[in-house]
């Protein structure tokens, strides 16, 4: 290995892995530099290093960096945004990896978890954190695909119709035309505390005397 490549590694690791000491001796961990992130793409397949150049493009250096992913936290409108070096296969509406990762704080019904899933397997619902996440190849599909299942939650439309519209965006997209649905977030915020820790059904022992 060359020694500038050498370099730029271990830049990487003391970047994305080393612990600072603060003052009061308290750990801080060090934010990977864009420059460094960028190396640890270097070998990753085609579609996970475009969604990686797009997303430092847009929001910067990562906050944290491993072999396998790059993470942005609170990267608005997003709550989290991965790149993973391998994606998961998924064929609808055309065959493609799903490499990046998205999630808003976003809670779904649970009685339209099944109807978001039958639109699209990748759009993931979290009922414990009241959030919706979307995977797929680059942002404006997951802005497509959080758009269609905030229309299936408030009525707009039914799941074979929202995988209607996102095959005709998809077409729009392919020859170059952004459809409405795909340039930004339309959904409002919610209020109030989304997360749902569910009920314990196992209580604990009471303590013995």
């Amino acid at each position: 290995m060359p020694s500038t490549k050498r370099t730029s590694l271990c830049l990487f690791v003391l970047a994305g892995l080393a612990l600072t000491h603060g003052p009061t001796g308290a750990a801080e961990p060090r934010h990977p530099t864009a420059e460094a992130s960028s190396d640890v793409t270097q070998g990753w397949p085609e579609a996970s290093r475009t969604a990686a150049e797009a997303m430092r493009a847009k929001y910067g250096a990562p906050q944290e960096a491993t072999a396998t992913m790059l993470i942005w936290r609170d990267n608005a409108p997003w709550a989290r945004t991965i790149v993973h070096k391998t994606g998961a296969e998924h064929d609808f509406p055309a065959q493609h990896r799903d490499v990046l990762e998205q999630t808003i704080v976003y809670k779904v019904p649970l009685n339209l978890y099944n109807a978001i899933a039958t639109y699209n397997g990748s759009v993931i619902p979290d009922r414990t954190r009241g959030t919706i996440t979307s995977f797929g190849d680059n942002e404006v599909t997951n802005i497509l695909s959080i758009n269609l299942a905030v229309g299936i939650v408030r009525g707009q439309m039914s799941a074979e119709q929202a995988r209607k519209a996102h095959v005709a965006a998809a077409l729009d997209l392919a020859a170059g035309k952004t459809p409405e649905a795909a340039r930004a977030l339309t959904l409002q915020p919610q209020q109030g505390d989304l997360t749902d820790p569910d009920t314990g059904m196992i209580l604990p022992e009471k303590a013995k005397p």
